[in-house]
């Protein structure tokens, strides 16, 4: 892949991500908690898939996304350890808010669970607007 098409790519994963991030906060603002944090976790996932890209990475799962979050910018130190450790709780808290059979999320932790979402967008469009992948 060239670094024109990883570029092309990361910003299309971006903007999904902000598509995601619009949702769950219009889905958190009409009391549709489950769908909050799932789509929070969305937005988090696609801008981590970005900054994966941004390393030519291209993980097929999304225990890969985490795993490789983790080896390559929180063991390295370009992401804290609590900004890695986000992703992985919001996929969690996803994943029951997805399947479990009563609702996973209260109104007070989806609201959390948004701004969790926003925080690691934030830091990681950072990331890529350090290394240019970003304007």
């Amino acid at each position: 892949m060239t670094n024109a098409n990883r570029k092309r790519n990361a910003r299309a994963q971006t903007e999904k991500g902000d598509r995601a991030l619009r949702e769950a906060e219009v889905l958190l603002a009409a009391g549709l908690c489950d769908g909050a944090v799932s789509r929070a976790y969305y937005a988090a996932f696609h801008y981590a898939r970005a900054l994966l890209l941004s390393e030519g990475l291209q993980p097929r799962s999304h225990r890969g996304v985490g795993a490789l979050i983790t080896e390559r910018f929180v063991a390295t130190g370009r992401l804290t350890r609590e900004t890695g450790a986000l992703l992985s709780r919001l996929e969690t808290i996803r994943t029951i808010a997805d399947y479990g059979v009563e609702e996973a999320a209260s109104a007070e932790r989806a609201a959390a669970e948004v701004a969790e979402a926003r925080r690691f967008v934030s830091e990681v469009r950072a990331a890529l607007q350090v290394g240019g992948w970003l304007e």
